[in-house]
């Protein structure tokens, strides 16, 4: 299962770890380069940038400085790229909800992005007690200040940061966790392959459905 009998909290990012972004997004950004600059848009050139704040991301993508229409642009066609929920995912919050552990979510994703996603899927909100998006924080990973905020949370329970565990995609997500003091456990459901992970000291599993009982 994977989950330590110390935790009192578990952590989860939200993007290529609880929903399927890269297989539609990426095509969003494609669509809206081609659309609105004249840009052929590739793979090869959203992967250095993908896990970075939304709006300085479609910025790097676009080449533009104008980020107000070019998050304008994201915003017009986003629900014709909806992102997928893992299948896993809700009964994985279901179980780590019913173990008494608190789950929170903290993503780089926008606050509005982040409510269509919970919203479409039916994501039951009742297993969450805490979410941050980039709108809450000025900090955004592989910064470790970006778990200020929860850490404090976490305070007024009288839970420590060595007590919550963060599941995440990427190296970023890494970083910041350990800064924070949070124990991490990567998904190789992200850019980041099981060899990537251990070669940087972090374990992993393929996919958060490996924390139901009865999976490796």
């Amino acid at each position: 299962m994977h989950l330590a009998r110390n935790l009192r909290a578990v952590f989860f990012d939200h993007d290529d770890t609880l929903f399927d972004t890269i297989g539609t997004k990426w095509a969003q950004h494609k669509h809206v380069a081609r659309t609105y600059y004249g840009k052929e848009l590739t793979d090869e050139e959203i992967a250095p940038h993908w896990g970075k704040p939304l709006g300085a991301m479609i910025c790097l993508l676009y080449d533009t400085t104008d980020r107000d229409t070019a998050m304008a642009n994201v915003l017009a066609t986003y629900r014709s790229f909806p992102k997928r929920v893992y299948p896993e995912t809700i009964n994985v919050l279901k179980h780590v909800h019913s173990q008494g552990l608190l789950i929170g979510i903290v993503t780089a994703t926008h606050r509005f992005s982040f409510e269509c996603d919970l919203d479409e899927h039916a994501i039951p909100r009742e297993t969450l007690s805490y979410t941050q998006t980039a709108d809450e924080s000025p900090f955004h990973k592989p910064d470790p200040r970006v778990f200020d905020q929860a850490i404090r949370w976490l305070a007024g329970l009288n839970i420590r940061p060595d007590e919550a565990l963060y599941i995440g995609d990427s190296l970023y997500d890494f970083a910041a966790a350990g800064g924070a003091g949070f124990k991490f456990l990567g998904v190789e459901t992200g850019l980041i392959t099981a060899a990537q992970f251990r070669e940087n000291g972090a374990s992993s599993i393929p996919s958060i459905g490996c924390l139901l009982p009865g999976e490796s």
